[in-house]
């Protein structure tokens, strides 16, 4: 009986612990995600209820001004309709300035905006882009569409959010 009350002690004093360490999610990343989702849908909202005659022009100018604001976000933008698809994918390309007069160098980033495919597949009535050797399928609905995809690397760490 001792000894199991000594083996009980010894137990007791030693202790396993295992910790793991959880990185919070960028709520900013997030916020982003959500305000671009809004505003979008406001827009084409705007283009369709004034019978805006070209809402990719509405779309090509939110995009635009959104280009500037994702920073070191790549993301891309798919919208139309079931006749006409465009997709957009801007990411970051950082560089590096140098100084004319002196040794001073500073990296800078900056959003490149190209027309990407967008492949269009009847039997799903569906449209895809391929971003970073993964396609992205997005189903075409009658009217105006509007979808995103926004990616960010951080410290190793891939952010995806589709919407």
């Amino acid at each position: 009986m001792a000894a199991l009350i000594i083996a009980g002690i010894l137990i007791s004093l030693v202790r396993i612990s295992n910790e793991s360490t959880v990185r919070e999610e960028p709520e900013a990343f997030f916020d982003l995600s959500d305000e671009i989702s809004f505003e979008t849908k406001r827009v084409l909202d705007y283009g369709v209820i004034k019978a805006e005659p070209n809402i990719s022009r509405l779309a090509s100018e939110l995009l635009s001004n959104y280009s500037e604001s994702i920073g070191d976000h790549d993301v891309a933008f798919v919208y139309g309709n079931d006749s006409k698809v465009y997709a957009y994918y801007y990411n970051h390309i950082n560089v590096i300035g140098v100084t004319i007069l002196g040794s001073t160098y500073a990296s800078i980033n900056i959003a490149s905006g190209n027309q990407i495919e967008a492949e269009y597949i009847s039997s799903s009535n569906s449209v895809r882009i391929r971003i970073d050797g993964v396609d992205y399928t997005f189903e075409l609905k009658p009217g105006q569409n509007f979808y995103f995809v926004l990616a960010k690397n951080e410290e190793g760490e891939k952010f995806v959010t589709v919407e």
